[in-house]
């Protein structure tokens, strides 16, 4: 079967693409990565080329978009294409209908992730395919379930380039979860991390927040990623929300807070306890960033964040499959 893959840019994404290699037989013609604010631009600019299936997937909907995304999905299906998209994060039901009601085939399940809603609905019996969505779905969705996710996660995320990705999709569909190329990474990955944490001391401060403590970071470059550097401070700290900015978007991360109601807020959206949106920082402080002077740029994200916090307020994460053994991977 001939395909396109249009997956997020990162690990869910880069599994979800495999899983379903594995489930229909045969790796996607093309694989685009990209992000849920740039699909519709994406949509915009595919051509079939001959090519009439798609899948999409771990790529939740943009309010400020869905009206385009629909209007390309309308014109490739006009032209014969079948479209499946496969989603885990919060999408509003009208969404749903609305998607059906042009001809797409809608996976939308929030107890997993990318990879364990295709792992789920397309191919329950492959034991590889189990595997890797139980690694990507203990790191997508923080469940910390399954050390392999851990690993896995940083062989993923060590190179940005599409072509690495790319090529892990091959290994995966071929059924190869680990081999000594990645250990290798892994031992290299790590040694940077341990090393990137002064300079993520660095790049923080602590706030107060309606009496609860909020990390506030500006980003750094190179590793640790986010994820780890947000456990590590909201640790570190005792805060309750971790919130970082790198003068275009900005992440939330929290163990037990809704962060996706912050990132909804400013435009965005995710999971409930790692989400982001876009946040465009004032040019001079990104500048002054730039320059290794952080406080201004750390201070006009403190205000947005704060604002945002006493405007939306804690929320608790309820999680209703808190027997997280039971993740639907099953």
């Amino acid at each position: 079967m001939e395909y396109y893959a249009i997956v997020h840019n990162d690990f869910d994404g880069t599994a979800s693409a495999a899983v379903y290699a594995r489930a229909v037989g045969s790796l996607p013609k093309t694989t685009f990565f990209t992000e849920p604010n740039k699909l519709h631009s994406l949509l915009g600019s595919l051509e079939l080329r001959g090519v009439y299936n798609i899948m999409i997937a771990d790529l939740g909907i943009n309010a400020s978009t869905f009206n385009n995304i629909i209007s390309e999905l309308k014109r490739l299906i006009d032209q014969g294409a079948k479209i499946e998209w496969f989603d885990h994060h919060v999408w509003k039901e009208e969404w749903k209908d609305e998607l059906r009601k042009i001809g797409v085939n809608v996976y939308h399940d929030t107890s997993t992730c990318g990879a364990g809603v295709i792992y789920k609905y397309k191919n329950p019996n492959d034991e590889f395919s189990r595997k890797l969505a139980s690694a990507d779905c203990s790191v997508d969705i923080w469940l910390h379930n399954d050390p392999m996710g851990e690993k896995l996660r940083r062989i993923v995320e060590n190179n940005k380039d599409f072509s690495w990705k790319n090529e892990l999709i091959k290994i995966f569909f071929n059924g190869i979860l680990w081999n000594e190329t990645f250990d290798k990474i892994l031992e290299e990955v790590v040694s940077k991390e341990l090393e990137g944490y002064k300079k993520v001391m660095k790049s923080y401060k602590l706030i107060n927040v309606d009496g609860q403590k909020v990390v506030v970071a500006v980003r750094w470059k190179g590793p640790p990623d986010i994820s780890y550097a947000s456990q590590f401070l909201m640790t570190r700290t005792g805060a309750s929300v971790f919130a970082s900015a790198n003068g275009k978007s900005i992440s939330f991360r929290s163990r037990d807070i809704d962060v996706r109601q912050f990132a909804v807020k400013l435009g965005g959206g995710g999971h409930p306890l790692a989400a982001g949106a876009q946040l465009k920082v004032p040019l001079i402080y990104r500048f002054l960033n730039k320059l290794g002077v952080k406080g201004p740029m750390l201070n006009w994200v403190s205000k947005v964040v704060q604002n945002t916090i006493l405007e939306i307020g804690f929320n608790k994460y309820q999680d209703n499959s808190k027997d997280k053994k039971n993740v639907s991977l099953y």
